[in-house]
């Protein structure tokens, strides 16, 4: 025969008490009654009922101040409590909860059979500790029970302000250390502790944030913590026990913590509590104390509303960290491919609009390609041209970064690089320059290994613009790319293409060379109309890398000879070009002149002609 549960119905209406007492004895249930929340307090000691019913508005004790009582008692506290009233505002329920109550139900008559099935599914799970409660029931009487509603105010208000003075941890929130270091040092306030640590779970390892008091060195810490970690792997099972990170707090000024003392104390009481944040278990706090039989009820309980407290601050700053990490990581992947600027700026930036804009500004844009690389993509394994580019682009990305410039992408064997954009200096183009040496100075310091290259060995061509370009993050909703745009992309594209033709390293156009004049020998090359232009362009062969040879009287017969040039006075041209191959004999673009000029001799140039040369490829 099934055990008859017996329900404790606390209310000062004859009328409800009647009908709820029906409802209950029609249900099975064995009904006893108390008219106010004093006599329901004794009730329940001298009945021990297996849930109690109770009333709100009641003289003599109210059923919010009775519930708080009982469930701050041993014993009486695991029966369950449903708050039954005919107030049913937020707030009522609110005070239901925090008195301890289990459920809350709107005292109404169509309400019965949902009240029922309430105390039907409590009393299935709850166990009372009958014999706890018999033991208690002698010391209780309506003098103690006024006394200890004094003790339970004082303790809440106590609780209250502990809680208070927990709020303080926001502030510290996003250092998961510092949160631990002032949550340790606010359990002083809550009992006298001789260490105290909390162990966390993060991912799937073990953070352990210990605090020795002064009179506790290191090995009576380790001992502390290895009771503490049986408790934690016990409540995390799934957490890897090699991957454990200690961190001791309040020892750094001491130096007696790593000391052995003969009359060190021992840790004779010890405490641990799950610290239950809102998305489950966040770890576990811990406490211990140097008396014997230290952490008495009330402290108990006092100590595991500190750690209730606790639990969301500790699951805040681990939400951070993770946050914090992710944040990193992200950014070291896509630092890869977007310099830090930019994601500042795209993370600064909220509607998908507002990350496609554009803006117009005055850049410096440079190209650069590896000399006959599809003669080396040819003649070598895939795996091995791989290799070589990735060190490639990684000595040349440092050579551009060096002088302040971004990568704007990787083009098969070519580097588009910006000075400028997203940050940009008062001498953009000087920096583009400086950064072309660097690279070229950087060449024989790639490895090529058993690479077959061509004939010439490794080479490069760099060209180098000024002017102004639309620059942003450019593409569709879905993908987009920061990159600029404009004519002087594609004419610093040109110009990379013409160094291949003038057998130069570096070519820059007249923008460049005014920025840089008096600070970089340059030699003008040519005039010319590249693909896609129609305006004719002068450029300019960069010099500083043979200066020791390219000197004062070369240069001045060299620009001699241009102007003789550019006179059609071709025989006197020939004569100053030949005086700067005398100095420089290998000087393809002397001897390209001289040439020109012995066809000019042979088949004049038409009408009108004003030395632009049409190189209409890329």
């Amino acid at each position: 025969m099934a055990e008859v549960k017996k329900v404790l119905v606390v209310e000062d209406s004859d009328l409800v008490a009647g009908v709820l007492s029906k409802y209950l004895a029609e249900a099975g249930f064995q009904v006893v009654r108390a008219a106010n929340g004093l006599d329901g307090i004794l009730a329940a000691y001298r009945e021990i009922p297996d849930a109690i019913i109770m009333d709100v508005e009641m003289p003599l004790l109210q059923g919010y101040q009775a519930s708080r009582l009982m469930k701050a008692r041993r014993g009486v506290r695991d029966i369950p409590i449903i708050m039954h009233t005919s107030l049913s505002e937020d707030r009522d329920q609110f005070w239901a909860k925090a008195s301890g109550a289990d459920a809350f139900i709107t005292k109404d008559f169509d309400n019965m059979e949902p009240l029922v099935a309430t105390v039907k599914e409590l009393v299935k799970h709850r166990a009372v500790n009958i014999a706890l409660i018999q033991e208690e029931a002698p010391k209780i009487s309506k003098d103690s029970i006024v006394e200890m509603l004094g003790s339970v105010i004082d303790q809440q208000l106590f609780q209250a302000t502990v809680l208070n003075l927990l709020s303080g941890a926001v502030a510290c929130v996003e250092s998961l250390e510092e949160t631990a270091e002032f949550i340790l040092s606010l359990i002083d306030k809550v009992c006298e502790n001789h260490i105290a640590a909390l162990l966390l779970k993060y991912n799937r390892e073990c953070l352990a944030y210990i605090r020795p008091g002064l009179e506790i060195g290191k090995n009576t810490s380790e001992d502390f913590l290895r009771i503490c970690m049986g408790d934690f792997f016990e409540e995390f099972d799934d957490v890897n026990r090699n991957s454990i990170t200690v961190c001791y707090l309040n020892v750094k000024d001491r130096s007696d913590f790593e000391k052995i003392k003969l009359d060190e104390r021992k840790i004779a009481s010890y405490l641990n509590v799950t610290l239950m944040g809102h998305c489950g278990a966040a770890g576990t706090f811990h406490v211990g104390n140097c008396i014997n039989n230290y952490f008495s009820d009330y402290l108990k309980q006092n100590i595991t509303v500190f750690a209730k407290g606790s639990a969301a601050i500790i699951e805040n700053a681990l939400l951070m960290k993770n946050i914090r990490e992710m944040e990193q990581g992200i950014r070291g992947v896509f630092s890869k491919f977007v310099p830090a600027e930019i994601i500042d700026d795209m993370v600064g930036r909220h509607a998908t609009s507002e990350l496609l804009a554009g803006e117009k500004r005055n850049v410096a844009v440079l190209f650069s390609d590896i000399r006959s690389f599809t003669e080396i993509s040819e003649h070598n394994r895939p795996e091995d041209v791989v290799g070589f580019l990735n060190n490639y682009f990684e000595i040349m990305t440092s050579a551009i970064i060096r002088q302040g410039g971004t990568v704007d992408k990787y083009i098969g064997d070519a580097i588009l690089a910006i000075f400028g954009a997203p940050k940009s200096y008062p001498n953009n183009a000087e920096r583009a320059v400086n950064a072309a040496f660097d690279m070229l100075r950087s060449l024989s310091n790639v490895e090529t290994g058993a690479l077959v290259l061509p004939e010439g060995g490794l080479d490069m061509g760099i060209g180098i613009h000024e002017g102004d370009v639309i620059v942003g993050n450019i593409g569709s909703k879905e993908r987009f790319d920061y990159t600029v745009i404009g004519d002087t992309v594609n004419l610093a594209s040109r110009l990379e293409g013409l160094t291949k033709h003038y057998k130069s390293h570096i070519i820059v156009s007249e923008s460049v060379k005014e920025k840089l004049k008096g600070k970089i020998l340059f030699r003008e090359i040519d005039r010319v109309r590249v693909k896609g232009k129609e305006i004719p362009t002068t450029i300019y062969k960069l010099e500083n890398v043979r200066k020791d040879i390219f000197d004062k009287d070369t240069v001045e017969n060299f620009n001699k000879a241009m102007s003789m040039f550019k006179l059609q006075n071709w025989e006197t041209a020939i004569e100053y070009f030949g005086k700067v191959r005398e100095k420089i004999p290998d000087d393809y673009i002397s001897e390209m002149y001289i040439q020109r000029c012995c066809d000019y001799m042979k088949t004049p140039p038409p009408e009108g002609w004003d030395g632009t040369l049409d190189l209409q490829f890329k």
